[in-house]
């Protein structure tokens, strides 16, 4: 009997502790140079390098920021001022759970 191989959407995870280039972090996460430049320049991605020398690099937690932005505004039609409130929602709502943790040691 021949067996049965998947086939499947292969996703492309970064390394930590691994600093890639702009073209490397469109490849990884599929979203165009300028969409994570607009994602930068809006404060809600940064970048590793310096964006005033014109060096754009991304470190594994920013490819993740890239992909949850790009989701958001996607599929669920979330303009880039509400992007930053859910941002900033979830900042805040880890900072009270540690907090919590905090107090109840």
């Amino acid at each position: 009997m021949p067996e049965k191989r998947s086939v499947g959407l292969q996703v492309n995870e970064p390394s930590p502790g691994v600093v890639y280039s702009l073209d490397a972090v469109v490849h990884l996460t599929g979203v165009s140079r300028r969409s994570i430049l607009v994602y930068c320049k809006s404060g809600l991605v940064h970048s590793a390098g310096d964006p005033q020398q014109g060096e754009f690099s991304f470190d594994d937690e920013a490819i993740y920021r890239i992909r949850r932005v790009e989701h958001l505004r996607s599929v669920h039609g979330v303009n880039l001022a509400g992007i930053r409130m859910i941002f900033d929602l979830m900042n805040e709502l880890q900072r009270l759970e540690n907090e919590m943790r905090f107090h109840r040691s």
